[in-house]
Order: C-alpha cells, then sequence, then structure tokens
C-alpha cells in the first residue's frame, strides 16, 4: 500500500466496469487490433504566470519529473492587471512519447486516484486533467528549495493510419468511421488504464 493507503502504481486494482456499448469497442479492438486507440502523447504543463525565480523552480521540477528538457511557454499578450508584458516567459512544458509517456500517464492518474469526471474528455477522446500538488505523485519528496507545484497533463490519443493527414505526399482527411470518439477514449482509459470515469 500507498502512504496514503491506496495501492501503489504497481498493485493491481479491481477492473472498472464496462458499459455494454464500451464492452463492444473492445471486442473490435480484440477483433481488428488495427482500430485500437494508441498513446500518441503526453503533454505537461507548468503555468506559473509570471518570469523569474518561481518559473525556474518549476523548469527544474519539470526536468526532474519528466526527464527531458523542457521548453517556454510565452505569454501572447499583455495582462496590466497581472504585470504580465507580451511574449514574457510564464510557464514550461514538454511532450513525452513512448514509453516515457505511458509511464508518467500512469503515475499521473495515481496521483488523482484513477477517477476524472467525464468532462475531462474532448470530442476525440482526448484527455486532460490537473494536479494541484506534484507531491501527489509516487515516490517524490518534498524539496524546500522548489516548494510545492501543480501541473496539467494532456493525453493526446490517436490510431494507425492517422499519419495520412500529415503525410507530405497525398495527405487525406481522415476518414469519420476512422476518428476516434470521445465514448471510444473513455473506454479505452477504462479497459487499457483502469480508470475510473464519473
Amino acid at each position: 500500500m500507498s502512504r496514503r493507503g491506496k495501492p501503489s502504481v504497481e498493485e493491481e486494482r479491481e477492473p472498472v466496469p464496462l458499459t455494454e456499448e464500451e464492452k463492444k469497442y473492445v471486442k473490435d479492438w480484440q477483433a481488428n487490433p488495427m482500430r485500437k486507440p494508441l498513446v500518441k502523447k503526453v503533454s505537461v504543463n507548468f503555468s506559473v504566470g509570471a518570469s523569474g525565480p518561481e518559473l525556474e523552480k518549476a523548469r527544474e521540477l519539470c526536468e526532474t519529473l519528466t526527464k527531458q528538457v523542457p521548453a517556454e511557454g510565452k505569454a501572447k499578450e499583455s495582462v496590466r492587471g497581472f504585470a504580465i508584458r507580451k511574449h514574457e516567459p510564464i510557464a514550461v512544458f514538454t511532450t513525452l512519447r513512448g514509453e516515457l509517456a505511458k509511464e508518467f500517464l500512469k503515475k499521473s492518474l495515481w496521483a488523482i486516484e484513477d477517477r476524472v469526471s467525464s468532462k475531462k474528455f474532448d470530442m476525440h477522446g482526448n484527455l486532460s486533467f490537473g494536479i494541484d500538488d506534484h507531491l501527489n505523485l509516487p515516490n517524490i519528496k518534498y524539496d524546500p528549495k522548489i516548494g510545492v507545484h501543480g501541473f496539467n497533463t494532456t493525453v493526446v490519443l490517436e490510431r494507425n493510419g492517422f499519419r495520412i493527414k500529415k503525410r507530405r505526399i497525398r495527405p487525406h482527411k481522415v476518414p469519420m468511421r476512422h476518428k476516434i470518439s470521445k465514448e471510444e477514449g473513455i473506454a479505452f482509459f477504462k479497459h487499457e488504464y483502469n480508470l475510473g470515469v464519473e
């Protein structure tokens, strides 16, 4: 068990029940593995709202958690009330792919106790959620030099064949029947990551 009395990331938990419609998606993936959604990327964003020492702390923390050097996010316009100037660095972010993305996703879902609202999914089945305290991630200790930071995580799904819309020669739109819906995205996360969706 974890320090908060809940199963660790590696521990097996009771499977999240699927609806009849979600079971149909799973059967479709089993019959045709090429139609099964895949995690394309996981984007991690620390929005500080100002440049300076706090942004540097967020940069250091982001690099520690993701094992990648983050990029800077700059303000698109000036906001006088918050003393933000246009093009001022106010956030750091990075994008994870492959096994590193899946590993970080599991830890992030564990931090929110493997439960999200269905409102966190967009119409293409992509998932976005926030973590208020990075200390909720497993095996993370408090560092007084960095403090406590929250961050946003966005998971983008794709399916084999999506490359046709981005290829240089003869690009095409992805047919509607091949796109991922919100319902299929929810079914994927429930089945693959045992995620409770409310």
